[in-house]
């Protein structure tokens, strides 16, 4: 069985963005990125390490998109 880690991080502009830290699993990500949102304004996503896919996004605290994982 493979382990997928995901990254969290906040999109700085249309061409970087900021790591902010690393979780074990989609629900957890998922979670944090809409904490995240709640007080910090911005573009947030979760990557995963190994395929480099966006899993999850969130943009401000209203707007959620979240993307089937395989």
């Amino acid at each position: 069985m493979k382990f997928h880690h995901y990254d969290i991080v906040r999109q700085d502009d249309d061409q970087s963005a900021i790591w902010l830290e690393a979780v074990s699993d989609v629900p957890t990500a998922k979670c944090r990125i809409r904490e995240l949102a709640s007080f910090w304004p911005g573009e947030f996503r979760v990557m995963d390490q190994q395929t480099h896919q966006i899993v999850a996004r969130v943009s401000g605290p209203l707007m959620v998109e979240f993307q089937r994982v395989r």
